[in-house]
């Protein structure tokens, strides 16, 4: 009976140590430091076209270990990121998995309560241009040309072409956020697209950096209803993102 009480004593006092321990309060400070900046087209210096998770913005804090775990800040639709609960810190900062040439890290980037600001400069893979939206009755026709700011690069000493394009596809929206994350899905199908899957020299036959071939789909719209509309491309990287035109409006009238 005595040793029957003394391991219900026993088992009292651990549950009584562990239920303290569990109790005792958190003094490690929230993290509330903050970076922000931009995405940058470098060839035009305007903010880098892109959709909502299309790219972000790797980060490493380097202040406590040498082989920290990475960290990702998403890139808006607008080309900016921000993020204010980090630890305050040193950090190598690098714009990753978007469609632009790779890039550079940025290392020893000092962020802390007073906020620090880095914007990137990226060079994509093909600029969608000369986007033009027609609307005839309920049938929208959207068409673009495509360029490439850089048919090669230079990276690591080694100089490789612009991978292969894919193809050019349009993007309908019913909000003001449209592209690969956030479309229409049934305009989403092979009847409205062009499939290229050829290298850049037999799209840009005359070398002049611009396709040959203006690209257009044409599209059945519903009557009453306002779109915002996009084109895309991509090449054959490892991501597939897309490059983007800029966004029109069409409003589709109800007569």
């Amino acid at each position: 009976m005595k040793m029957k009480n003394l391991l219900y004593s026993l088992l009292t006092v651990g549950f009584l140590l562990c239920a303290t321990s569990c109790m005792e309060i958190d003094n490690f400070d929230a993290p509330d430091a903050r970076v922000s900046g931009r995405l940058i087209d470098k060839t035009t210096g305007q903010n880098f076209i892109t959709d909502h998770g299309d790219t972000h913005i790797r980060i490493w804090e380097m202040s406590f270990s040498e082989n920290p775990a990475p960290q990702g800040i998403p890139v808006q639709f607008d080309g900016t990121y921000n993020n204010e609960r980090l630890f305050a810190g040193t950090y190598d900062m690098l714009p990753q998995n978007g469609p632009y040439w790779p890039a550079d890290t940025i290392r020893g980037v000092r962020i802390g309560r007073s906020g620090a600001t880095q914007n990137f400069e990226v060079t994509p893979y093909l600029h969608i241009t000369d986007f033009e939206a027609t609307l005839e009755g309920t049938m929208l026709t959207l068409s673009c040309r495509l360029s490439a700011p850089f048919k090669e690069m230079t990276i690591n000493g080694v100089t490789v072409p612009i991978p292969n394009v894919l193809e050019v596809r349009p993007f309908l929206s019913l909000t003001q956020y449209c592209g690969a994350a956030n479309y229409i899905g049934e305009y989403w199908t092979n009847d409205y697209r062009v499939n290229l899957r050829r290298p850049w020299d037999r799209i840009d036959t005359n070398g002049d950096g611009v396709s040959e071939e203006t690209y257009k789909i044409t599209i059945p719209v519903k009557k009453g209803y306002t779109y915002n509309v996009r084109m895309g491309a991509n090449v054959n990287y490892t991501d597939q993102k897309f490059n983007y035109s800029e966004v029109k409006r069409i409003v589709v009238p109800n007569d």
